[in-house]
Protein backbone atom coordinates (compact mmCIF):
# COMPACT_ATOMS: atom_id res chain seq x y z
CA UNK A 1 0.00 0.00 0.00
CA UNK A 2 2.89 2.27 1.08
CA UNK A 3 4.63 2.03 -2.16
CA UNK A 4 1.08 2.91 -4.38
CA UNK A 5 0.82 5.59 -2.62
CA UNK A 6 4.56 7.01 -2.80
CA UNK A 7 3.81 6.10 -6.76
CA UNK A 8 1.31 8.26 -7.02
CA UNK A 9 2.57 10.75 -5.47
CA UNK A 10 5.34 11.05 -7.56
CA UNK A 11 3.18 10.87 -10.47
CA UNK A 12 1.33 13.69 -8.90
CA UNK A 13 4.48 15.82 -8.54
CA UNK A 14 5.55 14.71 -12.49
CA UNK A 15 2.46 15.78 -13.81
CA UNK A 16 2.16 19.06 -12.23
CA UNK A 17 6.15 19.90 -13.40
CA UNK A 18 5.33 18.54 -17.00
CA UNK A 19 1.29 20.45 -17.07
CA UNK A 20 -1.39 19.76 -19.32
CA UNK A 21 -1.50 20.90 -22.61
CA UNK A 22 -3.92 23.52 -21.46
CA UNK A 23 -1.11 24.92 -19.34
CA UNK A 24 1.42 24.75 -21.68
CA UNK A 25 3.21 27.79 -22.80
CA UNK A 26 2.70 29.46 -26.27
CA UNK A 27 6.26 31.62 -27.73
CA UNK A 28 6.30 33.74 -30.38
CA UNK A 29 7.21 32.29 -33.51
CA UNK A 30 11.32 33.58 -34.28
CA UNK A 31 10.12 32.65 -38.15
CA UNK A 32 7.29 35.39 -37.73
CA UNK A 33 9.27 38.11 -36.03
CA UNK A 34 11.71 38.17 -39.03
CA UNK A 35 9.30 38.21 -41.32
CA UNK A 36 7.55 41.15 -39.60
CA UNK A 37 11.17 42.93 -39.03
CA UNK A 38 11.19 41.82 -43.16
CA UNK A 39 8.19 43.65 -43.71
CA UNK A 40 9.30 46.70 -41.58
CA UNK A 41 12.62 47.27 -43.23
CA UNK A 42 11.48 46.48 -46.59
CA UNK A 43 15.18 44.41 -47.10
CA UNK A 44 16.27 41.11 -47.02
CA UNK A 45 18.69 39.28 -44.61
CA UNK A 46 21.97 40.62 -46.04
CA UNK A 47 21.21 43.63 -47.62
CA UNK A 48 22.07 46.77 -46.90
CA UNK A 49 19.06 47.98 -44.62
CA UNK A 50 18.76 44.46 -43.73
CA UNK A 51 19.07 42.40 -40.64
CA UNK A 52 22.91 41.54 -40.50
CA UNK A 53 21.76 37.83 -39.31
CA UNK A 54 18.94 35.83 -37.91
CA UNK A 55 17.12 36.31 -34.65
CA UNK A 56 18.90 33.99 -32.11
CA UNK A 57 16.79 29.94 -32.41
CA UNK A 58 17.86 29.67 -28.73
CA UNK A 59 15.65 32.42 -27.79
CA UNK A 60 12.30 31.42 -25.77
CA UNK A 61 9.74 34.80 -25.70
CA UNK A 62 6.57 34.82 -24.02
CA UNK A 63 3.46 35.48 -26.94
CA UNK A 64 3.35 39.01 -27.14
CA UNK A 65 -0.91 39.55 -26.72
CA UNK A 66 -0.22 42.80 -28.98
CA UNK A 67 1.63 42.45 -32.09
CA UNK A 68 5.29 43.19 -31.75
CA UNK A 69 6.55 46.68 -32.26
CA UNK A 70 9.37 47.52 -34.15
CA UNK A 71 11.48 50.50 -33.96
CA UNK A 72 15.00 51.58 -35.91
CA UNK A 73 17.20 53.46 -33.71
CA UNK A 74 19.41 54.48 -36.89
CA UNK A 75 20.87 52.54 -39.76
CA UNK A 76 23.01 50.21 -38.07
CA UNK A 77 20.27 49.03 -35.00
CA UNK A 78 16.75 48.03 -35.45
CA UNK A 79 14.72 47.03 -31.90
CA UNK A 80 11.74 44.69 -31.86
CA UNK A 81 9.66 44.71 -28.41
CA UNK A 82 6.69 43.57 -26.77
CA UNK A 83 5.47 46.30 -24.61
CA UNK A 84 3.06 44.61 -22.41
CA UNK A 85 6.15 41.71 -21.44
CA UNK A 86 8.65 43.61 -21.24
CA UNK A 87 10.71 41.99 -23.82
CA UNK A 88 12.98 43.03 -26.60
CA UNK A 89 15.42 41.88 -29.18
CA UNK A 90 18.25 43.77 -30.97
CA UNK A 91 18.95 42.82 -34.24
CA UNK A 92 21.97 44.81 -35.90
CA UNK A 93 21.53 46.01 -39.71
CA UNK A 94 23.73 45.73 -42.25
CA UNK A 95 25.44 49.34 -42.96
CA UNK A 96 27.00 48.73 -46.26
CA UNK A 97 26.78 46.36 -48.81
CA UNK A 98 30.23 44.54 -48.19
CA UNK A 99 30.28 45.24 -44.37
CA UNK A 100 29.21 41.36 -43.41
CA UNK A 101 32.60 40.61 -45.51
CA UNK A 102 34.79 43.15 -44.39
CA UNK A 103 33.41 41.90 -40.54
CA UNK A 104 34.35 38.73 -41.57
CA UNK A 105 37.46 38.97 -42.94
CA UNK A 106 38.85 41.35 -40.37
CA UNK A 107 37.85 41.38 -36.42
CA UNK A 108 38.57 44.03 -34.74
CA UNK A 109 37.37 43.04 -31.01
CA UNK A 110 37.35 39.82 -29.70
CA UNK A 111 35.22 38.22 -27.16
CA UNK A 112 36.61 38.81 -23.59
CA UNK A 113 38.70 41.82 -24.65
CA UNK A 114 38.95 44.75 -22.35
CA UNK A 115 37.34 47.69 -24.95
CA UNK A 116 37.04 51.92 -24.91
CA UNK A 117 33.61 52.75 -25.22
CA UNK A 118 33.85 56.44 -26.19
CA UNK A 119 30.93 58.61 -26.86
CA UNK A 120 31.07 62.31 -27.94
CA UNK A 121 28.41 64.80 -28.07
CA UNK A 122 27.98 68.54 -28.71
CA UNK A 123 31.54 69.04 -27.55
CA UNK A 124 31.96 66.79 -24.88
CA UNK A 125 33.83 62.78 -24.68
CA UNK A 126 33.18 60.43 -22.40
CA UNK A 127 34.94 57.35 -22.01
CA UNK A 128 34.69 54.03 -20.23
CA UNK A 129 36.90 51.01 -20.12
CA UNK A 130 33.90 47.45 -20.79
CA UNK A 131 34.53 43.69 -21.72
CA UNK A 132 32.97 42.88 -25.73
CA UNK A 133 30.81 39.82 -25.43
CA UNK A 134 31.21 38.91 -28.59
CA UNK A 135 33.51 39.54 -31.48
CA UNK A 136 32.93 41.37 -34.05
CA UNK A 137 34.51 43.78 -37.54
CA UNK A 138 34.31 47.59 -38.00
CA UNK A 139 30.59 48.57 -37.83
CA UNK A 140 29.13 45.45 -35.72
CA UNK A 141 26.89 45.71 -33.16
CA UNK A 142 27.86 43.88 -29.81
CA UNK A 143 27.28 43.07 -26.65
CA UNK A 144 29.47 45.13 -23.95
CA UNK A 145 29.48 45.15 -20.23
CA UNK A 146 31.16 46.84 -17.58
CA UNK A 147 31.76 44.20 -15.12
CA UNK A 148 31.41 40.12 -16.11
CA UNK A 149 27.95 40.18 -14.27
CA UNK A 150 26.55 43.44 -15.15
CA UNK A 151 23.76 43.92 -17.51
CA UNK A 152 25.22 44.47 -21.06
CA UNK A 153 24.37 47.49 -23.67
CA UNK A 154 24.47 47.05 -27.17
CA UNK A 155 27.61 49.15 -28.57
CA UNK A 156 28.90 49.44 -32.31
CA UNK A 157 32.77 48.49 -33.03
CA UNK A 158 34.57 52.05 -34.37
CA UNK A 159 38.22 50.77 -34.61
CA UNK A 160 40.70 48.57 -32.98
CA UNK A 161 39.30 48.10 -29.53
CA UNK A 162 37.03 50.77 -29.68
CA UNK A 163 32.85 50.91 -29.80
CA UNK A 164 30.25 53.87 -29.49
CA UNK A 165 26.64 53.77 -28.92
CA UNK A 166 24.49 53.05 -32.08
CA UNK A 167 22.08 55.77 -30.80
CA UNK A 168 24.55 58.86 -30.38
Amino acid sequence: MRILSKAGAACGLLCSWIGTPAQAQSWESLPALEQLLHQFLGKDQGETGGARHGIDSRLRLKKCPASPVIEKRDESLAIIHCEQLNWRISVPLVRHQNAGQRASSQTLVKRGQAILLVVEKDGFTISRQMLADRSGGLGDTIPVRSFPRSQPIMAEITGEGRVTLPSF
